[in-house]
């Protein structure tokens, strides 16, 4: 006698699909996962075309209209999540005094609000499945304030605090809610931050002598850069684990973890010598 057996596929929202980080998640995950990828990037459905586990959707996070029409295709679906992560996120360089409101904005817009109108939209999703939202910080969540880094830096402290006030309103609901720092990694975000440096450089009036050492720093930083698939173990503790950790780190530098322990005054001495 042949005894079939029903494999329960689970179901996943991964936002900012088409980052390289998110790639390497959502292909480490679908074997296990039904995933619902979004991204504004209309490239996303040539990513995942071949995937029958993976349903594309071209989706602008900052825009809630677009979110509540992706939440209703995939509300015929599945009734309930069991994970969310959110990728989407940019990072814009410059001086807090030469750059334009504008791009402060931006960077808030996506990386604050964008992360905030997603899991809202779908946490009654998630507390149906009693699932998991990770959120994606950085090693700069928790970072003193480097010069020409404000805007991002800025971003991902406001994103600190709103997992940590999230995962304290929903402990009870049965919803876990964890942080990931990835340092530094080979995706596109490396290239477009050697990008911004280079027209920073060209461009400023005030800062080119500073900008041009941070330039040099940070030249430094993406040498070190792990690839992508690092992060896959990490994710899968995150993910799988009966316990996991509140917050996990991946590949973060040790000297900007050794500069952000020390005095405030210790430590713009220390960067007024690079600066």
């Amino acid at each position: 006698m042949i005894r079939l057996v029903r494999i329960i596929m689970k179901y996943a929202l991964i936002a900012g699909a088409c980052s390289g980080l998110a790639q390497a998640v959502i292909h480490s995950l679908k074997d296990n996962f039904i995933i619902f990828a979004i991204d504004i990037n209309p490239i996303i459905h040539n990513l995942y075309e071949k995937d029958d586990n993976i349903r594309a959707f071209i989706c602008d996070i900052t825009e809630p209209a677009q979110i509540k029409a992706v939440k209703m295709e995939i509300g015929k679906q599945t009734t309930s999540l069991d994970l969310l992560i959110n990728f989407a996120g940019i990072v814009e360089l410059g001086s807090l005094i030469e750059v334009p409101p504008a791009k402060f904005e931006r960077s808030v817009r996506i990386n604050v609000i964008g992360n905030y109108h997603v899991t809202h939209s779908f946490f009654p999703l998630i507390k149906n499945g009693k699932g998991r939202i990770i959120v994606i910080s950085s090693e700069y969540g928790k970072l003193l304030g480097l010069p020409f880094h404000s805007f991002y830096t800025i971003s991902k402290h406001a994103l600190e605090i709103y997992a940590d006030s999230l995962r304290r309103e929903v402990k009870g609901l049965g919803v876990r809610v964890i942080t990931i720092r990835p340092g530094s990694f080979k995706t596109e975000m490396v290239d477009s931050i050697e990008n911004q440096f280079k027209r920073l450089v060209d461009e400023t009036d005030l800062f080119k002598k500073p900008l041009m050492r941070m330039e040099k720093m940070m030249k430094g930083e993406i040498k070190n850069a792990a690839q992508p698939q690092k992060i896959i173990r990490t994710f899968h503790q995150a993910i799988y684990k009966k316990k996991p950790k509140i917050v996990y780190r991946i590949h973060n530098s040790l000297k900007m973890k050794l500069l952000n322990i020390l005095p405030p005054r210790l430590q713009d001495w220390i960067l007024n010598k690079f600066f």
